[in-house]
């Protein structure tokens, strides 16, 4: 590839950019649409200046399915703890700071929820910076310093190249270029000969300069793949619709529609006022006035309460041209319509305040169809930061990569459970089934007990108040 090539997206990545802007703009809502001005919303008459245009733009309103359609998909996701399944205090601690930039691994899977939501192409690359870019390291401090493993988030638009190849017998990523730090560096990730190679690029305002290839060791050891994990509904190496992207669609459109209504409300409620059979402005010596393109010149007619016209001419006719307005009908039923689409699409989060009656079986085909394509997103969203922690242990803790699990929440619906429920985990506790920690965390998963509730400090204050407690013949 050549150099001046080497910060581009390859085709099938670029073609989808426009429509991750589209997405970003609507999940960030009417501030960020209305800034793109006439690419979501035509003006009212193509003829219209820059003051009319801007006026009709502050006019029109705008429902914010998309970005609340958004903010309820990630908060029902978010509406419990992540459940990190692992007996290495190590990779807890490090869980704590996971990120370059110090994210924990519940802010870092908030992070990766929404944006896979906007744009379903997202990435995560687990590395481990060099020894050589730091100095004074020692065994106390080398946490503190970030000489540590991480895991870095890529967005979208920073994936510029996926290419998968055959190593060892099996499919996997040889290729992959990311763009960081604003731009100004690539990231090149390669497999040469069943070992992963890293090269950095740098700019020097003018072109991208390539750097050393280095081989990342993994407890002295060269790893046989790229530990990238590509986060998507779709197993391709190309973007795919994201769940937003049908939402975004419709709100586009019904943006489009609340504009036409805005312009037909605005000129119903604003009559113009016509005049018919004036005699153009004339000069002292009875010529007719012209403009600097050589058109006749009217007199000004000014529009205000307490305003005299005075008319030469007999002929001269003056009235008020209103519109009837009988197309407002059509636009306000297209309107309803889509926010309909859109209820169904967003399901229950953009459900009017006010819903049509509907029969109890559709409303429950609509929630479950919201729960189930949540669920199938959560546990897609689950099986990729496990890998990516999985790959992050090799580093941390190479002994706990086997039994480590990470799971996102999939109970969407607030309901504690029944006393039977109840009755019967603390059956299976007393008989030994379980333990101690299982209970507290059934009753925690149940809400039953506080969400915030601390299982290990939990246990460990029952047993000094058991201890503290004094024996039935005391009493």
């Amino acid at each position: 590839m050549p150099n001046d090539d080497i910060s581009k997206a390859t085709p099938e990545i670029a073609k989808h950019h426009p429509r991750f802007v589209r997405n970003r703009d609507f999940a960030d809502g009417e501030e960020a649409v209305k800034a793109k001005k006439s690419i979501y919303l035509p003006a009212a008459n193509p003829a219209d200046d820059d003051a009319t245009y801007n006026s009709h733009l502050f006019r029109t309103r705008f429902f914010p399915a998309a970005s609340k359609t958004l903010q309820g998909w990630v908060g029902l996701i978010k509406r419990k703890p992540d459940q990190l399944g692992t007996k290495s205090e190590i990779i807890g601690t490090l869980c704590e700071l996971l990120t370059p930039d110090y994210l924990n691994l519940n802010e870092l899977t908030e992070w990766l929820i929404r944006e896979t939501l906007i744009t379903n192409f997202t990435g995560l690359l687990v590395d481990h910076p060099s020894r050589d870019e730091f100095t004074g390291l020692s065994a106390a401090n080398a946490f503190e310093q970030g000489y540590r493993p991480f895991i870095a988030g890529y967005t979208a638009e920073s994936i510029l190249e996926l290419k998968p190849g055959l190593v060892g017998g099996k499919r996997q990523l040889v290729r992959v270029r990311l763009m960081e730090q604003d731009c100004t560096r690539i990231r090149e990730l390669m497999v040469n000969q069943g070992i992963y190679q890293v090269r950095i690029w740098t700019t020097d305002g003018e072109a991208f300069i390539p750097g050393p290839i280095q081989t990342p060791l993994v407890n002295g050891k060269a790893l046989g793949e790229i530990p990238f994990v590509l986060v998507s509904t779709s197993e391709k190496l190309t973007p795919q619709p994201s769940l937003l992207q049908h939402v975004v669609d419709l709100n586009l459109q019904l943006y489009i529609q609340q504009g036409l209504l805005s312009n037909v409300h605005y000129t119903l409620s604003a009559p113009i006022p016509t005049i018919r059979g004036i005699s153009p402005l004339k000069d002292k010596d009875d010529n007719y006035v012209l403009d600097e393109n050589g058109q006749l010149q009217f007199p000004d007619f000014p529009v205000a309460p307490g305003s005299l016209w005075l008319f030469e001419s007999k002929d001269t006719v003056a009235e008020y041209l209103e519109f009837k307005g009988q197309g407002a009908a059509t636009l306000e039923n297209s309107v309803k319509e889509i926010k309909d689409e859109l209820r169904i699409a967003g399901h229950s989060i953009v459900a009017p305040d006010k819903p049509a009656p509907e029969a109890p079986e559709t409303q429950m085909i609509y929630r479950a169809a919201e729960m189930a394509i949540l669920a199938s997103f959560a546990r897609t969203i689950s099986g990729k930061v496990e890998r990516a922690l999985k790959l992050f242990a090799r580093w941390a803790d190479p002994a706990a990569e086997a039994d480590l699990a990470f799971a996102v929440n999939q109970d969407f619906v607030p309901q504690s459970l029944t006393p039977q429920a109840i009755a019967a985990i603390q059956g299976l506790w007393q008989a030994g089934a379980i333990t101690h920690e299982q209970l507290l965390l059934c009753l925690r998963d149940g809400e039953v007990l506080s969400p915030a509730l601390d299982v290990q400090a939990e246990i460990e204050a029952t047993k000094v108040e058991a201890a503290d407690r004094p024996t039935a013949g005391l009493l």
